[in-house]
Order: structure tokens, then C-alpha cells, then sequence
């Protein structure tokens, strides 16, 4: 089911709009002036637009429906665009970095009216672009991408008129690169953590803030749990996690009632926004062998008591553990 995105999608329309209008302004600018500054920041500017466009492409593609192919519809887009804009935003931490580094062995000096011209005109549209992506960003990784696209600019617009001051009243060339490097360091962190949190949930890795043993032991409380086991969590996009897992039960009548406990329970206690509960048949138990995902001492002692000891397996208590064929 697509997700109403719609204030999203305005946030990265109005955005979008006005880091483009200004990087024609400020490419003028450099090309009218000469100042290389001014030009790099330029194409500096343009890499944010670059960004929030991939972010909005790959919001707009997650909207698609489900159909047979994709039997959750393309949510992944939208983590795919959070991926290549962390790549984008990395590689342009190590050009400033690069860049700071060549212009500390070799200072020059800059135009200081076009630097504050520039950046004034660029501290404008980044603040309205940060105020409308900055709630946003937080619960969704794709925007968050765009966001810290924004944000290198708005860094970059403050670091120039700092620059351009020191360079007036003090003549003091190296702080440019200085101030460059240091904003290049904080944004390769800030790219890091995207293309780290991106590759989690393309691999599949466990939901961040779900603690699976906790889940295990909720749905073992429940009236007529048997035993619970094929554990699985995984996230679809930023906000919408996935659950699936066997729980077992004796009381054949109570199933459904258990189901309807257990799917409420994922829901409201967890956040899960979509799971799936089997109910194997009786005495049913998975085999040492079997592909599964299974959370040691925290299932039910009927279900501990078909598994071999501990130490053929160098389980540790309450260790999650994956056995494959």
C-alpha cells in the first residue's frame, strides 16, 4: 500500500527549486566575478540538487503499487537513493578533503565581496531548505540523504563568509582549507552513518531498536504459546518493519484468538507494520539442520527440550543464532 509521502514530496519539490535557481545565480555570479571560489561553490550547490532530486525519484518509484513481481511493492527504492546518496555525499567529503589539502601546501587569495555575496544568497534558500526537510529527515532514511546534502551547502555558505572575514581583517590564507577539511571530516561521519544504516536493512539486518529476545518472550507470555520459534524482523523502508515467526500452541480452539493477540501485540507494542504467524502442527519442532533463526533459552521449555545440548553448538544464553544447512 503506498504511504502518503505528500508533505515529503513538497519539502523536496520546493527544495529542489530553490537549490537549482540558486546555483544558476551563484554560477553567474563566478563567471561574471572570475572567482574560482565562488564557481566551486557553485558546482558545490549543484551536487545538493543532485541529491534531492535522487531523493524525490526514489520516493516517487516506492510508491508504486505491489503486483507479482513485487510482492511489497518497491519500498527498497527508497533505501537504494539513501544508499547512492551516501555514496555521493562520501565522495564529496574526500574531493574536499583532497582539495583542502592541495590548497594548504599552496594558499591563495580570494575575492572577499563576491564570497559574502555568494553566500548570503546561499545561507537564504539553505535555511528555508533545512526547515522544510529537517522534521522529515528523521524517521526516513531517504530524506535524510537529501537533508545532509542541504545541510554541506549551508555549512559551506557560513564557512565561506567566515573565511572571507578572516581573510579581510587578518590576511590569515590557510583558513579556508582549515575550515574546508574540518566541515569535510563531519560530513564523511554524517555519509557513513547513511550508507551503514542503508546496507543494514538491504541485508536484511534486524530492525534498529528491536531487541528480537524481548519480542520472543512477549509472544511466549501470551495465553496458549506453546513454544516460538523462525524468528524473523527485517525492515521494508524507513518506518515499516516486517515480522514473521511459528507459534506454537495445544489449544487447537484458542488459535485464532492467539493469532489476533500476537498480531496486536507486534503491532502496538513493537511497531511492526506488517507480520505473519504460523501455527505449526502439533509437536512440530525444527530439526538442528533446518534454516532457521532461533533465540536460545528465551522459547518455552517444551521447545529448548528438542534441541541438542549447548555445547555442540557454543550457544550462549540468550545469543541469536543462525543455523544453515
Amino acid at each position: 500500500m503506498p504511504r502518503a509521502s505528500g508533505p515529503n514530496d513538497r519539502a523536496l519539490k520546493i527544495s529542489g527549486w530553490l537549490t537549482g535557481i540558486y546555483f544558476l545565480i551563484e554560477l553567474g555570479i563566478g563567471l561574471y566575478t572570475g572567482s574560482v571560489a565562488v564557481t566551486s561553490d557553485a558546482f558545490h550547490t549543484f551536487s545538493a540538487v543532485g541529491g534531492i532530486v535522487l531523493a524525490f525519484l526514489a520516493a516517487r518509484l516506492a510508491r508504486r503499487p505491489a503486483d507479482l513481481n513485487r510482492t511489497f511493492g518497491s519500498y527498497r527504492a527508497e533505501i537504494i537513493g539513501a544508499l547512492l546518496n551516501g555514496v555521493f555525499l562520501a565522495g564529496m567529503a574526500i574531493l574536499v578533503l583532497i582539495m583542502g589539502a592541495m590548497r594548504l601546501r599552496h594558499p591563495i587569495d580570494l575575492p572577499t565581496t563576491p564570497l559574502l555575496i555568494a553566500a548570503a544568497g546561499g545561507l537564504l534558500t539553505e535555511l528555508i531548505a533545512i526547515r522544510l526537510l529537517y522534521s522529515g529527515q528523521k524517521g526516513d532514511l531517504n530524506l535524510r540523504g537529501a537533508f545532509w546534502h542541504v545541510m554541506q551547502t549551508f555549512i559551506g555558505s557560513i564557512l565561506i563568509i567566515v573565511t572571507a572575514a578572516v581573510i579581510y581583517f587578518t590576511g590569515f590564507l590557510a583558513i579556508d582549507p582549515i575550515l574546508g577539511m574540518a566541515f569535510g571530516l563531519v560530513l564523511l561521519a554524517a555519509s557513513w552513518g547513511i550508507i551503514r544504516d542503508s546496507l543494514s536493512i538491504l541485508m536484511e539486518g534486524s530492525p534498529k531498536g528491536i531487541d528480537l529476545i524481548e519480542v520472543a518472550d512477549a509472544l511466549a507470555a501470551l495465553p496458549g504459546a506453546r513454544n516460538i520459534h523462525h524468528l524473523h524482523a527485517w525492515t521494508l523502508t524507513s518506518g515499516k518493519l516486517v515480522f514473521s515467526a511459528h507459534v506454537s500452541t495445544d489449544n487447537v480452539e484458542g488459535g485464532a484468538l492467539l493469532l489476533e493477540e500476537a498480531h496486536r501485540l507486534l503491532r502496538n507494542r513493537f511497531g511492526f507494520y506488517f507480520s505473519t504467524i504460523a501455527q505449526p502442527p502439533s509437536g512440530f519442532h525444527p530439526g538442528p539442520k533446518e534454516t532457521t533463526c532461533l533465540l536460545w533459552r528465551r522459547c518455552c521449555a517444551a521447545t529448548r527440550a528438542h534441541y541438542p545440548p549447548k555445547r555442540e553448538y557454543g550457544l550462549r544464553t540468550a545469543r541469536l543464532r543462525i543455523a544453515r544447512k
